[in-house]
């Protein structure tokens, strides 16, 4: 490979002599920025991480966000943006930074240079009537904006080193009869270990992806390529040899290629569950013959029989070719990957796989728009009924493009469109656009088929033998069951996701489990249960948890805050949350900040402080709250009406309650959880009006709702309150009523105790009163006690 030269604008930039110019003249840099500069050109397809870029240019993690964020300013000033502008390096929210300049790379190819006319020369040949006839590859698609898209050629690169199979097989004359079994679990292929030279760094990328495809072609269940690179990225080396040999997965292969003259030597390490291996060895003169040698060996020595001559895919050069231009975008290197796309010859660049990879490139580096209309006038030559797998994958794409523009109805009726097409062909990629679809539904309030799509996803990606797939898809089921007030069932479901996110090593996965198991936690009072799923995470530079960037520090920093607050420990809560809010960066996620507002206004409400639990509500009540859920914007509308109503400011919670309510009433979904929130503010009103009658009767409506929500969180905030009033009118009975169904939870949460020792206190038990008094002040923490109702004073 030569020497790579980048220019953008006035400056070229040269990262092996290390020179950086503008117009010719040397610009002087430090080397941490210049290592900055240069990996984020490098890699200006996709957004750089924080904590991914910090390890690349210093080598350790402890290096803070602050000399990161210098670096980057300092970067900023030397190649011209003012201000915030951020035309060369964008920072990129809740991710990193991106390089922005239109940039161009001179002797830049991760395919050797004499080696692309050899394969464009293969693939004109190729075009006869024969590769015409072959059967398209199919696709598997990821989300666009969450994974990368890549196309998986299952079929297509097929047995060719006959000649390593046929050796294997007069030296080992009785192959296993029995073949390893792959029904609870899948394979992972691990990127192949070269020994040969620069030229050749595709193979790193390139045979991991062939050799899954040779094992999905014998009906092994195979994660794909992208999956195992995001499992690498948690913590372990490229080559994965830290990769923990005890995963979930059943067979873990480890392929190694040494270019020795001009012989490949191939050698593929696969070890199963139980610790036992096989390994299989093959050599050639084409290193593609080599792998497909080895992986036959393979395929023996694991009970697996290996396709016939007439089996084999008459197209192996365009098979070939698009290998190459999936194992540069593997390897992150668009560039590469579009250089081989525009030397092919015309007959092959109009082949709709072929365009179909080149828009998906544009997809890739964030060009949305060139991305959609590229696929919509790959979709107008398609015919659906011939080639239903690309067919579907070009439309599952047009459907994230229409959700990314807001556009959910067109979104929508897409990713049906895509399913239809993809139903019974196309099996991850069906899976997929399953799961993008749940994403709309959710977004729409179709719960009901949100959770038959997720249910459908999980069950595809399974059958697909994805289980990286159908790990998520668990996860998104907990989450779906969560928002359905189903708290026990998304427990479950995301201890599992969190089981098999563990086994197989996903820990970037873990913090946003934990995220939603706690969470499911409070909504079921189940407090101290909260505050143990934190401490997986806590303190954060205690765990290995993968990446983790500023934004997923601050989103579990705020978890910790909101369990400690649960548990009675206001002051350590309040302590993380401010650190939060006083640390704010201008790419911090809004949504954060403003549910940091919101736990921070309910404290001040509980402990008193009426005047910030009130400005802390309207920094909390912003679009960015609303748009993340409906739910915690109407808590925290209530919370900004409870501390105007303690501070005398009639007219103002007036103003708010009728708000409130027409927001209500303007909304798409009606939601019980909400219209409890906004009943109870409108008999908190009518209470602070005097027209007490008229507040129990609405705190009745609100708790009937509740019990029918069934949310514990839910009933025993109405609870207590309705429970209250009762006793402050008089109505003993009523609130003895509402104490016991609260009772359930009197040991756990303390205004359940609260209210059951009020009622203890009008019934004149002393003993019982006191005793749940203590009770009340052990659970309520540094949480001072509310004042006795009226009556009881």
């Amino acid at each position: 490979m030569g020497n790579v030269i980048y220019h953008f604008g006035r400056f070229s930039l040269n990262p092996l002599a290390r020179e950086l110019r503008e117009d010719g003249q040397s610009v002087a840099l430090s080397a941490s920025a210049f290592d900055c500069l240069v990996y984020l050109v490098e890699h200006r397809e996709r957004p750089v991480g924080r904590d991914e870029l910090i390890s690349a240019v210093w080598g350790r993690a402890d290096v803070s966000d602050s000399l990161l964020a210098q670096t980057i300013v300092r970067l900023r000033r030397v190649l011209g943006d003012a201000g915030n502008e951020q035309h060369s390096i964008k920072t990129i929210a809740r991710v990193g930074y991106r390089w922005m300049l239109e940039t161009q790379a001179t002797e830049q190819s991760a395919i050797a240079p004499t080696d692309l006319p050899a394969i464009v020369a293969e693939i004109s040949a190729g075009e006869g009537d024969d590769a015409e006839s072959s059967s398209v590859a199919e696709l598997r698609t990821v989300s666009m904006f969450r994974r990368l898209r890549y196309f998986v050629l299952a079929g297509a690169l097929v047995v060719a080193g006959i000649g390593g199979y046929a050796t294997w097989r007069e030296l080992h004359p009785s192959a296993s009869k029995t073949a390893i079994r792959f029904d609870k679990s899948s394979a992972i292929v691990l990127p192949a270990d070269v020994h040969a030279p620069e030229d050749w760094n595709w193979l790193h990328f390139g045979l991991m992806d062939l050799i899954s495809n040779r094992l999905r072609d014998a009906s092994i269940p195979t994660e794909n390529s992208q999956a195992v690179l995001d499992l690498l990225k948690d913590g372990m080396d490229a080559s994965g040899s830290e990769f923990p040999s005890q995963t979930g997965f059943a067979l873990v292969v480890r392929p190694q290629v040494t270019l020795s003259g001009d012989n490949w030597q191939v050698h593929l390490d696969a070890q199963g569950q139980g610790g036992r291996r096989w390994k299989a060895d093959s050599s050639s003169t084409d290193v593609l013959k080599a792998v497909r040698g080895a992986s036959d060996v393979l395929l023996a020595e694991l009970g697996y029989g290996v396709k016939s001559v007439g089996e084999r895919d008459s197209a192996i050069s365009k098979s070939e070719f698009l290998q190459r231009i999936d194992a540069a975008r593997l390897a992150g290197q668009p560039a590469a990957a579009r250089a081989l796309i525009d030397k092919a010859p015309a007959a092959l660049r109009s082949d709709p796989e072929i365009a179909y990879v080149s828009a998906s490139i544009d997809c890739d580096e964030g060009k949305a728009a060139t991305c959609k209309q590229e696929m919509l006038d790959l979709l107008k030559g398609l015919d659906g009924s011939r080639n239903p797998g690309l067919y579907g994958e070009v439309l599952t794409t047009l459907g994230q493009i229409y959700q990314q523009e807001g556009d959910l109805a067109k979104g929508l009726a897409t990713l049906t469109d895509a399913i239809h097409a993809l139903d019974g062909h196309a099996t991850e990629a069906l899976a997929n656009a399953l799961l993008d679809r749940s994403y709309l539904e959710q977004v729409q309030w179709k719960l009901d088929e949100a959770t038959a799509d997720l249910g459908r996803a999980r069950v595809t990606y399974a059958l697909a033998g994805d289980a990286v797939g159908a790990a998520k898809a668990d996860f998104e089921m907990g989450l779906l069951a969560e928002r359905r007030a189903q708290l026990d069932a998304a427990i479950s479901l995301l201890q599992r996701a969190y089981d098999q996110f563990q086994r197989m090593g996903m820990r970037s996965m873990l913090p946003t489990v934990l995220d939603g198991m706690a969470d499911a936690q409070k909504m079921l009072l189940k407090f101290s249960d909260e505050l143990t799923t934190t401490d997986r995470f806590w303190p954060l530079d205690a765990h290995d948890l993968g990446f983790m960037d500023r934004q997923a520090r601050r989103e579990l920093t705020m978890v910790r805050a909101i369990a400690l607050a649960d548990n009675g420990r206001t002051t350590e809560a309040t302590t993380l949350a401010d650190g939060l809010v006083n640390d704010v960066q201008p790419d911090d996620d809004a949504a954060l900040l403003a549910e940091t507002n919101k736990l921070l206004a309910e404290i001040a409400l509980t402990l008193g402080d009426d005047e910030r639990a009130s400005a802390l509500a309207v920094k909390a009540l912003t679009p960015a709250l609303e748009s993340g859920d409906q739910r915690d914007y109407a808590s925290t509308w209530l919370t900004r009406i409870q501390a105007l109503l303690r501070l005398h400011r009639i007219d103002d919670a007036r103003r708010e309650v009728a708000a409130m309510d027409a927001w209500n009433n303007h909304l798409s979904f009606k939601d019980d959880w909400v219209n409890v929130y906004v009943i109870h503010a409108k008999a908190a009103l009518l209470w602070s009006d005097g027209n007490h009658d008229g507040a129990v009767e609405q705190l009745k409506l609100a708790m009937n709702l509740a019990e029918k929500l069934g949310v514990p969180e839910v009933m025993v905030s109405i609870g207590q309150a309705y429970g209250i009033a009762l006793l402050d009118t008089g109505q003993l009975n009523e609130a003895m009523a509402v104490s016991g169904r609260m009772s359930i939870w009197s040991n756990t949460d303390w205004r359940a105790a609260w209210l059951e020792a009020c009622v203890y206190r009008a019934l004149g038990q002393t003993d019982s009163w006191n005793a749940a008094r203590t009770r009340t002040q052990q659970l309520a923490g540094d949480r001072p006690l509310p004042d006795l109702p009226g009556r009881l004073k």
